[in-house]
């Protein structure tokens, strides 16, 4: 429809044109003028030439209008690709007309024709809109033929790519074939997203409309004053020259000094307002990105480096307000300056007014082209620049292994291998600015050669003044910075834009899990389930981590999740946080799923204790409150001595308020852990989750924690993540994960007793990794030096003879033979004194 539409308002044009055009030519009579005018043309008389533009215009047009309708595919995107040569063919026809409007005005009264002025008025309209119906054109792509609204579907797409790179992956190759055709499509639109995004970022700047307001009053103040002293520079050089008198010297003089005096300290307030008000807007800019950075759901964070993230966050933000703030201003100053230069050009000398016209569209269609170029190498630029930065903040968080495995030469080789891919993108844009300066140039000195030549004749017909024409020369190269100060206020622009894209992709995106939770009851038991739970990694969709995994963590009772590496443990334990959703099932606290309670709700309730636990850059006080305001001294110092911390954060320098360094650096392994239990005993949580928290400690903080624990979990609903068998056997239920399934729950005993994969996980572990008869032969053997049954391993205190033989000996350690259940697990310990961890 859209299509269609163009192509109609396209031919209509093409049929006024030829119409108007014609009719205005003739003079509304006989078409034999033009056998005439073709038999004696003169291009000082006739306005031949003018009719012939017509066919130049209409062939434009008519073609795009034909090979868009017959391909509506590819059409609109070809046209496209060829605005630039329309633009400029059309600039061409205008700079033509104008020509023909300064040959005439030597004619005298020719100039005045109304048919002349109509045609001339209609030739310079009809250039305009056929470059307007020509873009028209080329944004007149159907719904269709994106195949089922790209449009629409654009920013989604562009936000589920920073989350699933393997997705965005498969759509590149399915859409391989229209690899040029998308790119076509993304050039016909990249002109409004550009105005839209500086319109955007001009958005932040509301609040300081009143310091906006007075920047732009000084502004005025300045350019009018600077407006004026080409004007009285050219009173004065006429003072000198024609009047030979000292008072019409002095007079222009002292208004000179007057005005750039005002112009001056107006230029000096003007950029200080400026630069107050686009630091605010980088104020707002790191705000807003740290914000929705914040609100985005881990997998995110999984799919996207940190570096990348850090080189949004800090680069592209820093430089899209320096950017918009140097450009605006000047921009700004340029274009007031430049409207009062040509009041005052077109005041002294249309003529000379016409010829400057004449030239500076197609400085401007130079510097669009540029921009849009060095806009493109910008994003690359900025995309190097993220691999670099992200390949040296990896590289130095991992020092340590660095330095242990001796890769410092290794690292620093792709980190310039980076900063070379840079340092080419770099050259692009060097030879891009080099042929833009050099094109610029030349067009600027053929123009300014133009206007003086053809202000020398108008000197010496009497038509103006030597001292008139040395002051419009002097507009015209003030109007040329103006102008070229806007060119590259847009190459400016395009670049802040290129990054700006970039900073609005993460503060648009809508996080996937959504923290929108109501739920905050007065009173949480702590009943914790999972039902049918299915879960993948959104990172990595295809590969099913969980796979319909149930069991229940019950108030007052201490579960384990056991299992090898690799079945689900840790992934249980980021469901029960609501770090992701699962794709199918439900998690459940206290028959609620996780992601229906209040955000700050669920972590007060639910506290994590890692294996490598993360602390930040801050005082120890700061690490164990963390995330709680007005806690009391006493609390922090309670969870402390819990966690058996106090005494060793005592013996530092400065006690409670000594900073820990970048991620706990300062602090041994153990020492972070005991602060990271602390900060989670501190909340008093229903819910504690304890993955491999003791891990770092030695055998005797190891057994002053575990005792603290033990305090807490009469009250609380513990999950345990252990491999320790001191630890796990104390559980109240023992969940057996093994490829995303639950092979097995129950207690210690039971579990032994069953010799399935708990059994063999501790055999594996106490034995090493053999298994088969000679395992089971020397478990037996290990079981009967220990006084417990060979054939479970079950422990046993009581040595009892049967038969004047051992009971263990015969296979049974009970009254009578019978296998005793009462056994305490001392006699186990007592098989291999160092058991490790399984």
């Amino acid at each position: 429809m859209r299509t269609a539409a163009a192509v109609c308002c396209s031919l209509l044009l093409v049929l006024a044109d030829v119409v108007v055009t014609t009719v205005l030519y003739v003079r509304g009579s006989h078409p034999a003028v033009f056998a005439e005018d073709a038999r004696d043309f003169d291009v000082f008389r006739s306005v031949l030439d003018l009719w012939g533009l017509l066919l130049v215009r209409a062939s434009l047009l008519v073609g795009a209008a034909v090979g868009v309708s017959r391909n509506r595919a590819d059409g609109p995107g070809r046209a496209s690709a060829l605005g630039p040569v329309c633009d400029l063919l059309c600039l061409v026809v205008t700079a033509y007309a104008l020509a023909k409007l300064l040959v005439f005005s030597e004619q005298g009264s020719l100039v005045y024709d109304p048919w002349f002025l109509g045609l001339f008025g209609w030739t310079c309209g009809s250039a305009v809109g056929t470059a307007c119906l020509w873009r028209l054109l080329a944004r007149s792509r159907d719904a269709a033929a994106d195949g089922g609204g790209g449009g629409r579907g654009g920013g989604k797409e562009e936000s589920e790519r920073l989350v699933d790179p393997a997705a965005a992956e498969e759509e590149v190759d399915e859409e391989a074939p229209g690899e040029e055709e998308e790119e076509e499509r993304k050039g016909a639109k990249d002109g409004p997203r550009s105005g839209a995004t500086v319109g955007r970022l001009l958005s932040y700047c509301r609040k300081d409309a009143g310091l906006l307001t007075v920047a732009f009053i000084f502004l005025l103040l300045s350019a009018i004053c600077e407006a004026f002293i080409p004007y009285y520079t050219g009173l004065a050089i006429d003072g000198i020259v024609i009047h030979k008198s000292m008072e019409h010297f002095t007079k222009p003089m002292v208004t000179l000094t007057v005005l750039a005096l005002v112009s001056s300290i107006a230029i000096g307030v003007r950029g200080g307002v400026f630069s107050v008000t686009f630091a605010r807007l980088n104020v707002r800019l790191r705000n807003l990105l740290f914000r929705s950075l914040m609100r985005q759901e881990i997998g995110f964070f999984d799919a996207n480096h940190t570096g990348d993230i850090t080189s949004r966050l800090t680069s592209d933000t820093t430089q899209v307000s320096d950017l918009i703030s140097e450009n605006v201003n000047l921009f700004l100053r340029s274009l007031v300056k430049a409207l009062g230069f040509c009041f005052f050009m077109f005041g002294m000398s249309w003529k000379l007014t016409v010829v400057t016209i004449m030239g500076f569209p197609f400085i401007a269609v130079i510097s669009a082209l540029y921009g849009e170029y060095y806009k493109k190498l910008t994003k690359e630029v900025q995309d190097a620049l993220a691999q670099a930065n992200k390949l040296a903040e990896e590289t130095v968080s991992a020092m340590r292994t660095v330095r242990s495995f001796a890769t410092e030469e290794q690292e620093a080789d792709s980190y310039y291998a980076r900063l070379q891919d840079m340092f080419q993108l770099n050259k692009k844009q060097a030879l891009a600015y080099a042929c833009y300066m050099w094109s610029s140039c030349i067009s600027e000195l053929a123009l300014q050669v133009g206007i003086l030549f053809y202000g020398g004749h108008l000197v010496v017909s009497g038509q103006m003044s030597g001292g008139t024409l040395i002051s419009f020369f002097i507009y015209e190269l003030e109007l040329g910075e103006c102008l070229e100060s806007i060119a590259s206020v847009y190459t400016g622009l395009m670049k802040g834009v290129g990054a700006a894209e970039k900073v609005f992709e993460h503060i648009d995106r809508k996080p996937r899990l959504a923290r929108d939770g109501r739920e905050a009851p007065e009173v949480c038991k702590g009943l914790v389930e999972f039902r049918n739970v299915t879960f993948a990694y959104p990172t990595r969709p295809e590969a099913e981590i969980l796979k319909d995994v149930s069991f229940a963590v019950r108030p007052g009772e201490v579960t384990a999740l056991v299992g090898p590496s690799g079945s689900g443990k840790s992934s249980c334990v980021s469901l029960l946080e609501n770090f992701y959703a699962p794709l199918q099932g439900q998690v459940l606290l206290d028959g609620r799923p996780v992601h229906t309670y209040q955000h700050s709700y669920l972590h007060s309730q639910v506290a994590l204790v890692g294996q490598e636990p993360v602390l930040f850059a801050r005082s120890i006080l700061k690490n164990i409150s963390y995330g709680l305001t007005d806690t009391p001294m006493d609390a922090v110092v309670q969870a402390a001595t819990k966690a058996n911390a106090h005494d060793f954060i005592c013996s530092l320098s400065k006690g409670y308020d000594t900073g820990v360094g970048e991620k706990g650096a300062q602090l041994s392994g153990g020492q972070k852990q005991r602060v990271a239990i602390a900060r989670a005993l501190v909340r008093n949580p229903r819910v504690l989750i304890l993955d491999e928290a003791t891990s770092a400690l030695d055998a005797e903080s190891e057994h002053v924690v575990q005792q603290a624990l033990n305090d807490v979990m009469r009250d609380s609903t513990v999950l345990v993540i252990a491999h320790r068998l001191s630890t796990v056997e104390r559980a109240d239920n023992i969940v057996v994960i093994d490829r995303g399934r639950v092979a097995e729950q129950g207690p210690h005993r039971e579990l032994m007793a069953r010799g399935g994969l708990y059994c063999k996980l501790v055999q594996r572990q106490v034995l090493g990794a053999e298994t088969g008869a000679e395992a089971r032969a020397r478990v037996a053997a290990a079981a009967v030096a220990a006084g417990a049954c060979p054939a479970t391993g079950e422990p046993c205190a009581r040595r009892q003879r049967v038969g004047g033989r051992p009971a263990v000996l015969r296979g049974s350690c009970g009254p009578g033979g019978r296998v005793s259940r009462d056994c305490d697990a001392r006699a186990l310990r007592r098989v291999q004194p160092n058991l490790g961890s399984f």
